[in-house]
């Protein structure tokens, strides 16, 4: 019997031993899967933001748009924006010519007014093509924007056989 006790002791010991590798593994996955979870999480909120950036430009494009297919020389309108604040800066009536940078030379190139993009503080940069052609309120510089909330005016202008849509 003595032998058999034995057997049983040692049994209980392998059990001991094998409970600290089990726990650790366990630990492991653990943290495994709340590192994916916070990335993922990170990722939504990111998505979001560019969402939130997105649809405020969907305003803006469809007003653009009408005025720029619909409206007489002088047509206004007022729309208010807000853009969250993990948005750095968008430009209408531009492309982007040094990344990430916020542009230092806004004179309108009329043969870019038709473009529009933005930055997110995260560095994501998005460009896109419009019907409409962008600029500022003096026809001579393009519209930018930081994060915040505007008031835009939005004109239409004719100059030189051209269609613009000016933001201020």
């Amino acid at each position: 019997m003595s032998l058999h006790r034995a057997n049983l002791g040692s049994g209980q010991d392998n059990a001991v031993l094998g409970q600290p590798i089990g726990l650790l593994v366990i630990l492991i996955i653990a943290t495994a899967i709340i590192a994916l979870f916070c990335l993922s999480a990170q990722n939504l909120m990111n998505d979001s933001q560019i969402h939130q950036v997105e649809h405020q430009i969907d305003t803006i494009l469809t007003e653009a748009t009408n005025m720029f297919e619909y409206a007489d020389d002088g047509s206004q309108t007022t729309i208010h924006i807000q853009f969250p604040a993990s948005l750095r800066f968008i430009v209408f009536g531009s492309l982007p010519r040094n990344g990430t940078v916020e542009p230092i030379d806004l004179t309108l190139d009329e043969n870019s007014s038709n473009n529009y993009y933005y930055v997110m503080d995260d560095g994501a940069i998005r460009t896109f093509h419009s019907n409409a052609r962008f600029s500022d309120h003096n026809l001579t510089q393009i519209a930018l924007f930081h994060s915040g909330s505007y008031f835009i005016t939005m004109e239409l202008f004719y100059r030189e056989g051209k269609t613009y849509v000016a933001l201020s």
